[in-house]
């Protein structure tokens, strides 16, 4: 299996098992700016209202290696796209 997908409410989460990428998106498909918080970790945001629509965190399965109940920390300092 080359990708898994999960659906959690509103929220779709993709993994990419050979290229060890998780990918988040939260409420419908929509257009996007990333902005990587950390290495590896970008963080789409929706251009006019700057809402987080998504996360995605390359190596991701080698970031959950080392550090299990901490993988990445994202400071959230924009309202996150209506998953409800």
């Amino acid at each position: 299996m080359a990708e898994e997908s999960k659906s959690v409410g509103n929220i779709d989460i993709d993994y990419d098992f050979p290229a060890d990428v998780l990918y988040c998106s939260f409420g419908p498909p929509q257009e996007a700016v990333g902005e990587e918080m950390d290495e590896g970790v970008v963080v789409r945001r929706n251009p006019e209202t700057n809402a987080i629509v998504g996360i995605t965190i390359v190596n991701f399965s080698r970031r959950f290696k080392q550090e299990p109940h901490n993988i990445v920390s994202v400071p959230i300092d924009a309202p996150v796209a209506n998953i409800a």
